[in-house]
């Protein structure tokens, strides 16, 4: 495995954690100084908590949802095929086979925006659709950008689609 290189190795890393979450961990540090200016005053102090309880909510509920589909398996993505492992068996996808990848994203992911305004904006996935009619889901877990990794393959009809939750 050495040699594959790390955009073409999609698996869950501590990293991949940590990307996705980045922005409800941005957003609380913010949240938190602006309450420090507003010197914690108790009516801003519950109205953040609210706010950032909701999002916090929704985004860790996104978060084990990826977790729970895609733990225990790994991908690495070739020009001509994409292999999948798990639980000790190995299956290869021909491109020929894929009829086509739809990745479900924010508006600022499909805007390719880095900017976040909500935590759950980071969360995106991939439905990859095969002729046999089985579909794969490759979560933003598996690499920060599932959408570029993917990309790499050739010949492959690719679909952005955009959502404000992307739920599984």
């Amino acid at each position: 495995m050495g040699g594959i290189q790390a955009d073409r190795r999609l698996i869950i890393t501590v990293r991949n954690h940590f990307a996705a979450l980045q922005s409800l961990f941005f957003l609380t540090i913010i949240l938190v100084v602006i309450l420090y200016f507003f010197n914690f005053d108790r009516g801003m102090v519950i109205a953040f908590a609210i706010g950032i309880g909701i999002d916090a909510i929704t985004s860790l509920y996104l978060h084990f949802a990826y977790l729970s589909k895609n733990k225990g398996e790994e991908y690495e993505v070739r020009d001509t095929e994409l292999i999948r492992r798990k639980g000790g068996k190995e299956t290869t996808y021909k491109n020929n086979e894929i009829e086509k990848i739809i990745v479900h994203l924010s508006p600022a992911l499909y805007k390719n925006s880095n900017f976040h305004l909500l935590a759950i904006e980071g969360y995106h996935y991939a439905v990859v659709k095969l002729k046999t009619g089985e579909e794969l889901i490759l979560t933003c877990l598996l690499a920060p950008r599932i959408d570029k990794s993917l990309k790499q393959m050739h010949g492959v009809l690719f679909e952005k689609q955009k959502r404000l939750f992307c739920m599984i």
